[in-house]
C-alpha cells in the first residue's frame, strides 16, 4: 500500500477506538502510548496519521524534524517490514517538503518492543538507540513520603501547610474546574516564560498548549485527578489516566509558583488519589535537565526506557 502525503489527516476524537485498539497490544506501555497523549500533543507536534496495512501510523515534528511517532506493536520484524518502511518513506518526504535534511526517524519505541525493532534495524540498515525514559514511582511510597529520602519534601509540605491553613483537595470535575484550571495553566506559562530560553522555552510552550487541550477535552478524554485550593482559590491541578491495570499516568501537574511547597503537597495527594494503582508514571523529562533532576528527586522505583530508530 502506498500512502500519499495528501492522505495524511489530523487526529480527531472520533479516532479514539482505532488508537486504543493499537495501544492495547503493547504489553508494557509508556506514558506516550495512549490516545489522550496523541490527541493533546497533536497541535504542538503537528501530528497527522494514516492507516497503513491495518496500523494507525502517526507522524509528528520534534526537534527540527518529522518522525514516526509512538510505534506500533508488530508481532515480528518480517511482519512489520512493509508497513514500517512505508512510514520511514513518508517521514523522508515530509522532511524534504519542510526543507529538512535528516535521516528518517521513529521515536518513543517502548522498551517491551525493543527486540522486534532491533531485529528490524539489523535487516533494514537502521540504528536503534536510547531515546528517553519514563519515571515510575510507587504510589504507596510517594503518598507517604516517609524516611530520609523525602526529608526535604516533607519540609516543603510543612511550610506550605503552615502558610496556608485553609487548604482543600477536591476530585477534578470538568464542569466545576475547567475554567479555573485553564487560568492556572496560563498563569504557570506566563511565569515560566521569563525563566527559560532556547529549546527549553519551546518545550514549555508546547507543554502549555498540550495542557490546555487536555483540560478543554477532559470530559471527552475521561481523565481523572485532583485540584488543590487555598482560601477557596484553585492553585494546583494534577490530571491523568489509567495506563494499565497497575499504572496510573500523570499527564499534567501544575501549581501556582507563589505557593511554596504546593507542588510537593499536590504530588503526595495525587499519589494517594490514584493509590488503587501500585505505580504512577510521571512521563519522561523531554530531555530537559532541570526537569530530569526534579523527577529524580522523588526517587522513582524504576526508569522505563524508550528508544528511537533511525534509517542510515
Amino acid at each position: 500500500m502506498t500512502v500519499k502525503l495528501s492522505d495524511l489527516k489530523p487526529i480527531r476524537l472520533s479516532d479514539r477506538s482505532v488508537f486504543q485498539e493499537c495501544f492495547s497490544r503493547i504489553s508494557e506501555p509508556i506514558a506516550d502510548s495512549t490516545f489522550a497523549m496523541r490527541f493533546i500533543w497533536a497541535g504542538p507536534f503537528r501530528h497527522s496519521w494514516a492507516m497503513i496495512n491495518g496500523h494507525p501510523c502517526v507522524f509528528g515534528f520534534l526537534k527540527g524534524r518529522f518522525a514516526v511517532w509512538g510505534s506500533m506493536a508488530f508481532r515480528s520484524a518480517s511482519g512489520m517490514s512493509e508497513t514500517f518502511n512505508e512510514c520511514l518513506g513518508i517521514v523522508e518526504k515530509l522532511n524534504l517538503n519542510e526543507g529538512v535534511n535528516a535521516n528518517p526517524l521513529a521515536v518513543y519505541i517502548p522498551e517491551c518492543l525493543k527486540g522486534i525493532y532491533g531485529e528490524f534495524a539489523v535487516l533494514n540498515s537502521c540504528e536503534l538507540n536510547y531515546w528517553t525514559q519514563d519515571y515510575i514511582y510507587s504510589t504507596g511510597e510517594l503518598s507517604g513520603m516517609n524516611g530520609g529520602n523525602y526529608h526535604s519534601k516533607r519540609r516543603e509540605i510543612n511550610i506550605f501547610l503552615r502558610n496556608n491553613p485553609d487548604v482543600s483537595v477536591e476530585e477534578f470535575s470538568s464542569s466545576l474546574h475547567k475554567q479555573q484550571c485553564l487560568e492556572l495553566i496560563g498563569l504557570w506559562s506566563d511565569r515560566k516564560a521569563g525563566s527559560v530560553g532556547g529549546e527549553d522555552r519551546q518545550a514549555m510552550i508546547a507543554e502549555s498548549e498540550a495542557a490546555r487541550r487536555l483540560v478543554d477535552y477532559s470530559a471527552e478524554l475521561g481523565v481523572r485527578g485532583i485540584v488543590l485550593k487555598a482560601g477557596g482559590r484553585l492553585i494546583g491541578a494534577g490530571l491523568g489516566e489509567q495506563l494499565s491495570s497497575n499504572v496510573y499516568s500523570k499527564i499534567i501537574l501544575k501549581t501556582d509558583y507563589e505557593f511554596r511547597g504546593a507542588s510537593d503537597f499536590l504530588i503526595r495527594e495525587l499519589a494517594g488519589f490514584c493509590g488503587s494503582y501500585p505505580f504512577l508514571d510521571a512521563q519522561d523529562d523531554f530531555g530537559v535537565e532541570p526537569l530530569k533532576r526534579m523527577k529524580l528527586s522523588y526517587h522513582p522505583a524504576r526508569l522505563l526506557k524508550s528508544y528511537s530508530l533511525e534509517k542510515k
